[in-house]
């Protein structure tokens, strides 16, 4: 239920385009901002243990485990 909440506060199109418009030397190319924080919304309400277990159990990632 907090992961739906969370997700209808902060939509993944609302949180690129805030990254975009504030990164300075930071950069995109296959991972998207929205997706870290996804990632991580799942390790803050607890449903995963760590980054890399979200990372593992989420759906297929456009970079590898290093590169996240």
């Amino acid at each position: 239920m907090a992961r739906t909440l969370l997700e209808q506060a902060f939509p993944a199109a609302w949180l690129d385009a805030v990254f975009a418009a504030h990164r300075q030397r930071q950069y995109e190319r296959a991972l998207l901002f929205s997706t870290i924080v996804e990632l991580m919304m799942l390790v803050a309400v607890g449903l995963r243990p760590s980054l890399h277990a979200a990372a593992r159990q989420a759906e297929p990632l456009p970079v590898s485990l290093p590169a996240l």
